[in-house]
């Protein structure tokens, strides 16, 4: 199963009430809604999900049956006030959930979506973290999942720094809670920063961003890769360039190949071998791809040319 899912970032910074099954249930419904997301939503379809009860990563069918019961309650709040508006409050994604399990044959679990989460679930013109179900469904608490969807959102920038409190909301925490820091960096920072590190290949550390008198208001997150994810990440936007040449013209092909040929200096007799099939127009794009991900992480290859020419195989070619 395709395990990457786009998180909406509106979506991602609400406080959710979630415990870690229904927190599951959530995810496995973006990701089969994945070929719905975009940036134009109709905010009266009608969302109706369904799939194989076993993709929840639970046997227990007490605790399946009280997920889906609970569910049916369970609130998101979301607040988008600013300096010169408040706007906040609650809204219930679920209307209905159901299990249904035949003897000899795989259960399932359908959900239905309230239309009012349609831009919250499918929006994602106000940007998504991109995350990885697999991963996930590994976690055990369902405070090492947020903290996993919330460092995503800033991975790219290494760092993100957030007031303790608002940290809190996101983490489904009353402000009430671990009203000492130490506790809280015990029992949410470093057991979710062990079980990251431990499941996800995601690492993170912090330090104090922000104090008032003694009391610590704000913290910085340092953040590091995670590569795997990145990699398939890589792999399915290859796989969307590849397709969306294969349904392109000749002319078209043409015009493509040397837009990115034009980063690198190859000879004419090359150019024409790489248009000669679109299985060589895809490895190029592919490779391609590869050399932009290396220079956005600032690790580019020394002769970028050379590396794309022997990844292509030039050098076993008399051109």
């Amino acid at each position: 199963m395709k395990s990457l899912i786009n998180i909406s970032n509106s979506l991602n910074l609400t406080k959710q009430e979630f415990t870690t099954v229904e927190k599951h249930i959530l995810l496995i419904t973006l990701l089969h809604l994945k070929n719905r997301q975009g940036f134009g939503v109709n905010i009266e379809e009608k969302l109706i999900v369904s799939f194989p009860s076993s993709d929840i990563k639970e046997t227990n069918l007490v605790r399946i049956k009280e997920s889906l019961d609970k569910i049916t309650s369970r609130k998101i709040f979301f607040d988008e006030s600013t300096k010169s508006k408040d706007y906040f409050g609650y809204i219930v994604p679920f209307t209905y959930a159901n299990y249904e399990g035949r003897v000899g044959a795989s259960s399932t679990i359908t959900v239905e979506l309230n239309s009012r989460c349609n831009k919250l679930f499918l929006e994602l013109a106000n940007g998504y973290t991109t995350t990885d179900l697999q991963t996930i469904l590994s976690l055990k608490s369902v405070h090492a999942i947020r903290m996993y969807e919330l460092l995503m959102m800033y991975r790219k920038k290494n760092t993100w720094v957030i007031e303790l409190d608002r940290l809190k909301g996101l983490l489904g925490l009353n402000l009430t809670a671990y009203k000492s820091f130490t506790d809280f960096e015990t029992r949410i920072l470093k057991y979710t920063q062990k079980e990251l590190s431990e499941h996800c290949n995601l690492f993170f550390d912090w330090e104090i961003a922000a104090k008032e008198r003694k009391k610590i208001t704000a913290l910085k997150f340092i953040i590091q890769d995670a590569e795997g994810m990145d990699r398939e990440l890589l792999a399915e936007e290859t796989h969307k360039t590849i397709d969306y040449v294969s349904s392109l013209g000749d002319v078209e092909v043409a015009a493509k190949v040397r837009a990115a040929c034009l980063k690198y200096t190859f000879t004419e007799k090359q150019i024409q071998w790489i248009l000669e099939t679109k299985e060589r127009v895809s490895e190029l794009i592919r490779i391609d791809l590869i050399v932009e991900d290396k220079i956005s992480r600032g690790k580019p290859p020394r002769n970028r040319t050379k590396y794309v020419a022997k990844s292509m195989g030039f050098d076993k070619l008399k051109l």
